[in-house]
């Protein structure tokens, strides 16, 4: 039996391999591990394939045989194509992880977590102490989605606050220039055609304030 063996995902202290045999043009399954390094996790998913194709043929003595030919096959790892997600003859779940778990990577970037940090949340939404123990593909794609979720809330709250800031930022302009609500409004309506603050979005508020400001230096003195 032939051995090809893909690399899904490595980290400092992870790797993820898929294993595929063939019996000359046949496909005959495949397998996906972890391991410490990228030889341990190639040898654990090998051992799992075998167990896959002793339970399907039950058949010692074919095992014996594939067992002899993997001793003496080349064994090569290639990076995976992230523009390819292959499917499991077994579970019918992605083989190649490659693409969740570097979106993962990407999203904690984004929320600017430290190791403790993804722990914590880690711990708190799947009862998980290290990413590196997540062995199930639904897991996963479940921890992805919530990495999203905590993205998107931490975003809207970012929103929020610098709304909140160019609004508090404007009424102090506001009152240097001791305008009354009548003045600003007719400001409002004049330059951006609303009648509040509340209609602006985050561009023409700070537009807004900007314009605030050059009316303040034209004609008060620094």
């Amino acid at each position: 039996m032939r051995i090809d063996s893909k690399l899904c995902h490595i980290s400092e202290n992870k790797a993820v391999v898929q294993v595929i045999g063939w019996h000359n043009d046949k496909n005959l399954g495949s397998a996906l591990a972890e391991g410490p390094t990228v030889e341990v996790a190639e040898d654990n998913a090998i051992s799992r394939l075998k167990k896959r194709l002793k339970s399907v043929t039950n058949n010692d003595t074919y095992i014996s045989s594939i067992n002899e030919e993997i001793t003496k096959s080349t064994l090569k790892v290639q990076l995976p194509n992230s523009n390819k997600i292959e499917k499991s003859n077994v579970n019918h779940e992605p083989s190649d992880w490659s693409n969740e778990l570097t979106a993962i990577d990407l999203e904690i970037q984004r929320l600017n977590w430290s190791r403790d940090d993804e722990i914590s949340f880690l711990e708190k939404k799947l009862g998980y102490n290290n990413r590196n123990k997540i062995t199930n593909y639904s897991d996963i794609v479940n921890y992805l989605n919530l990495l999203k979720n905590e993205n998107q809330q931490k975003q809207h709250k970012g929103f929020e606050v610098n709304i909140n800031s160019l609004i508090d930022e404007s009424d102090m302009i506001l009152r240097d220039l001791s305008w009354d609500n009548i003045q600003g409004r007719e400001y409002l309506q004049k330059e951006f055609n609303v009648s509040t603050r509340k209609e602006l979005n985050e561009k023409q508020l700070i537009s807004f304030v900007e314009k605030l400001k050059s009316i303040r230096s034209q004609y008060l003195p620094h």
